[in-house]
Parts: structure tokens; C-alpha cells; sequence
């Protein structure tokens, strides 16, 4: 019981301590454009403009219409000689919510909930009837790594964005530096701000985007690095979604450096919408300090 308790606050700690993002909108820092002095060259930087544009819109447009998503999952989590495999459910709704359930092995009882609103993130202990609540400036660890909801949400829907805002829009690209690889599979799109850089890797024929790399302190002590990969992509709501996350956490931000590694598989996938957002707990669940949950997992 314990490790499956272990397990719900690890998936909160992989995807914020790696995630933060900065409510600013991120210019791309290009050098000053030279004015050139033969007509073909205007002609070769129009055209490879042009290229990343397409680019970008090919891998924006493979973001999934559907406002829910939901299914079963396998939930693995890898950390130092621990490997344990337990069940649960899968369920977002768009720009609302993000929850996890993890379920008893064999059993099949609910035995935690991780659950990532707008307005706040709640851990759910059902073992032990404990919880943890509060938005996302009154809890100190997740103020002080400028947690984002739509950041979470991006990166568990397998989409671009920039930090700080909801959407993206007509002006985003300016965001970004597009880094075309045509005579590779891949090609990278990336964002840098301050002390964080994003770096996403997507296909070039299909503009599916296959890893996201997040990393917080480059160079310096207190190093965190996250690293998603997608697979299994599957037909859902018209676009193709995978139905495999692997969330690959190393961060030297510890008094040991520690890697932890979560697979998130979906047995099924749908676009339920037939279930309640938010979550409700009896008056016999105690709150409990976060603290005290990340003094517990620091010492796995």
C-alpha cells in the first residue's frame, strides 16, 4: 500500500518539479535581419520562412479536437530499484481538468487520485484517507517553480504552447525557433526563457510530435531535466493521439540526484463526457502537509 501511495505523489512531483513555466510570452531571439544585396537570397529566406511556417501549422494542426479524453491505463513507475506496475483511469477534459486514478493490484479499489484543475491540484490518499489541496500559489513548491495548468495540459494532450498563455494564436510562431532537419525524420521546434528551455521533436512527414524535452537551471547545480516521449499514436476524435506517455525525470535539486521514470499506457481511449470534473471527499479525509509527502518521496 505504501508504494502505490508513493507512486500517485511521484506522477505530481515528475510533471511539476520539471514543468514550470513563467507567465511571459517568450520572444524568439533572432539576429537582426541584414539587408541583402542579390535577389536570390531574398528569395532563400522567404522560402525557408515559408518552410517553417508549414511546419509549425502541420505540427499545431495535429493537436486532437476532442474535449475529453479517457480510458484505462497500465501506470508504471521506475525509481532506483523500485518497478511497480499498478491499473487506474485516465481523465482530462480540456481546459478543466487532469486526473489520475490509481487503483489496488488485483483488488482493483481506488487507491489514489491526483487530480490538476485550473484553480487548484488535489492528491488523494484513499488508503489512508488524507489529501492534499491548494491552488497553485498557496502551496510553496508549486509557487516557486511557476507551475502552469496549461503547461500540464499540453504536454499530457502531446501539443505546443507557450508558457503563460491558454491557447496558441495567430502570433505565436514568433515564439519559437523552428529548426528544420529535412534530411532527417525529425525536425525541433524550441522555446527559451530565462532559466527554462523547451525543445520539441516531431516527425517531419507527419508533424506528430514524438518528444518533449523541459529543462529547468541548464548548467547550473539544482539541474532538473524532463523528458516525454509519445508513442503508439491511435485514431481518436479525427487526429491521431498516443496512447503511450513515458515521463522521464532526472533532477539534481535533491540532496541526492534522483531519476524518476513514470509510463502512463492506455488500454482504451475515448471521448467520454459522461463523468464529473471534480472531486468530492467525505468530511473523514485529512489534509495533510506537502511537505511532509515530499519528505516521504525524497527518501524513496
Amino acid at each position: 500500500m505504501k508504494i502505490i501511495r508513493i507512486a500517485t505523489v511521484a506522477l505530481m512531483v515528475v510533471v511539476m518539479a520539471s514543468c514550470a513555466s513563467k507567465k511571459h510570452i517568450v520572444q524568439t531571439n533572432e539576429p537582426t535581419p541584414v539587408s541583402p544585396t542579390k535577389g536570390e537570397v531574398v528569395d532563400a529566406a522567404a522560402l525557408l520562412r515559408q518552410q517553417q511556417t508549414a511546419f509549425f501549422t502541420k505540427v499545431k494542426s495535429n493537436a486532437t479536437n476532442a474535449d475529453n479524453i479517457t480510458g484505462k491505463i497500465d501506470f508504471n513507475l521506475k525509481s532506483g530499484s523500485k518497478d511497480i506496475t499498478v491499473g487506474g483511469k485516465l481523465m482530462m477534459r480540456r481546459d478543466d481538468v487532469i486526473r489520475i486514478q490509481l487503483s489496488v493490484p488485483l483488488i482493483g479499489m481506488e487507491a489514489g487520485r491526483l487530480e490538476f484543475t485550473k484553480d487548484y491540484v488535489m492528491i488523494v490518499d484513499r488508503i489512508h484517507t488524507e489529501y492534499i489541496k491548494g491552488d497553485y500559489n498557496q502551496i510553496d513548491f508549486l509557487k516557486n517553480n511557476g507551475i502552469d495548468f496549461y503547461a500540464l495540459q499540453a504536454l499530457f494532450w502531446n501539443m505546443l504552447f507557450v508558457p503563460g498563455e491558454a491557447h496558441l494564436s495567430d502570433n505565436s510562431l514568433n515564439a519559437f525557433t523552428i529548426n528544420l532537419q529535412p534530411d532527417a525524420n525529425q525536425s525541433a521546434i524550441t522555446l527559451n526563457k530565462g532559466s527554462m528551455s523547451y525543445n520539441w521533436q516531431a516527425e517531419n512527414n507527419t508533424g506528430l510530435i514524438t518528444q518533449t524535452d523541459v529543462e529547468y537551471g541548464k548548467g547550473k547545480a539544482g539541474n532538473t531535466k524532463l523528458t516525454c516521449t509519445y508513442g503508439d499514436f491511435k485514431s481518436l476524435a479525427g487526429k491521431q493521439f498516443p496512447a503511450n506517455l513515458t515521463l522521464d525525470m532526472m533532477t539534481s535539486a535533491t540532496k541526492k540526484a534522483k531519476q524518476i521514470k513514470i509510463g502512463i499506457k492506455m488500454k482504451s481511449m475515448n471521448t467520454d463526457s459522461d463523468w464529473e470534473p471534480r472531486t468530492t471527499l467525505s468530511k473523514k479525509y485529512k489534509a495533510v502537509s506537502v511537505d511532509d509527502v515530499m519528505k516521504k518521496l525524497m527518501n524513496l
